[in-house]
């Protein structure tokens, strides 16, 4: 077997990571720390044929913001970058007649990039919306990944219109009360945080676009390329305690992550969700006690979110029930840390 295929299912072509080793190099950060707390190699960017874990690609770009003390790294990530490094995901989208194929092409081939990520498009009464889904990797760990991915096909299609098309609307999965602004100016449309699921969402007029780069000769010539690359990229399912994760993470805030309602969106009985986590030597109970303390240590990093508002996003009641548990998981409370790290409060 290759290097390459020695990574951890599922894999990327490292497009987002190699953009984040040169936005750290012109700041002159060093980068090799970084790549080895993300678990990735300083090797895995000598060849564009090497692929990269899915997991580490984004451990590494939030390790980037953090060392950047960029909130909204992957964003200016995207708004930096060259769509073209996508490669043929790029290239099979340019040669298309309009904006509606040139989404359907990248719903067809995006695991060419990234064996992680899912886009369902769903038609709508007034266009289309499409949905990004997670299989093998655990989405809360890719905040800046996922900011980067949806903004930078942005980019790309608006590259291939020729125009400054916006969504009719943008939602994350993930909470944000810093950098807004950045977000409406760079999507110019309404976009939501905190949200069930990350989509996008188009009217058909902007479907209707032409594409400036059409070419149906180098569509033909590329698409059985495309079709190849993709067969190779089937991913594996991965841990059903990443999917379990997923799952949790868009109910926590609805107080909606009972066993019952993840079960059935995983297309199985309780019991049998109850017994393939055994198999995986961990409870229900287990997964969602251990998601709430990650996304707590991770929320407590965001000056702008108070502790009520992190405790909704968790799925507690109000702030006395996140002190006790932040308590049992760290020994301290949640405004001791803040303050041990120089964050003040939010009023």
């Amino acid at each position: 077997m290759t290097e390459a295929t020695q990574q951890p299912l599922p894999t990327v072509t490292g497009f987002a990571a190699r953009c984040a080793v040169a936005a750290l190099r012109k700041h002159n950060i060093p980068v090799e720390p970084l790549l080895r707390r993300a678990g990735i190699s300083r090797q895995a960017f000598d060849s564009r044929q090497h692929r990269i874990s899915a997991a580490a690609q984004g451990a590494f770009l939030e390790c980037a913001a953090e060392a950047l003390d960029d909130g909204a790294f992957g964003l200016h990530l995207a708004e930096a970058a060259n769509p073209r490094e996508a490669g043929l995901l790029f290239y099979v989208a340019s040669a298309s007649k309009n904006l509606s194929e040139a989404l359907a092409h990248f719903e067809r081939y995006l695991r060419i990039v990234n064996e992680a990520v899912r886009l369902q498009l769903k038609r709508a009464p007034d266009g289309v919306v499409g949905e990004f889904s997670f299989a093998g990797v655990a989405r809360h760990g890719a905040r800046q990944n996922v900011e980067f991915g949806i903004a930078v096909i942005i980019k790309g299609l608006r590259e291939l219109v020729g125009r400054n098309i916006r969504p009719t609307r943008v939602t994350f999965a993930h909470p944000r009360n810093s950098h807004l602004r950045e977000f409406e100016r760079f999507y110019l449309c309404p976009v939501e945080f905190a949200a069930f699921s990350d989509q996008l969402s188009f009217s058909r007029e902007t479907l209707a676009l032409p594409l400036i780069t059409e070419d149906p000769y180098l569509l033909e010539t590329i698409q059985p390329l495309c079709e190849e690359a993709a067969r190779e990229r089937r991913t594996v399912p991965g841990s059903l305690r990443n999917s379990v994760e997923n799952e949790v993470q868009k109910l926590l805030p609805h107080g909606s992550a009972e066993r019952r309602t993840v079960a059935k969106a995983l297309g199985m009985s309780t019991r049998t969700l109850s017994r393939r986590l055994a198999d995986e030597d961990t409870t229900f109970e287990d997964v969602v006690d251990r998601l709430r303390q990650s996304l707590a240590l991770q929320y407590i990093k965001e000056r702008e979110l108070s502790l009520s508002q992190i405790a909704w996003l968790i799925g507690y009641e109000g702030s006395t029930s996140l002190n006790h548990a932040f308590r049992r998981w760290t020994g301290r409370s949640p405004s001791a840390m803040r303050s041990e790290r120089g964050l003040s409060a939010p009023h």
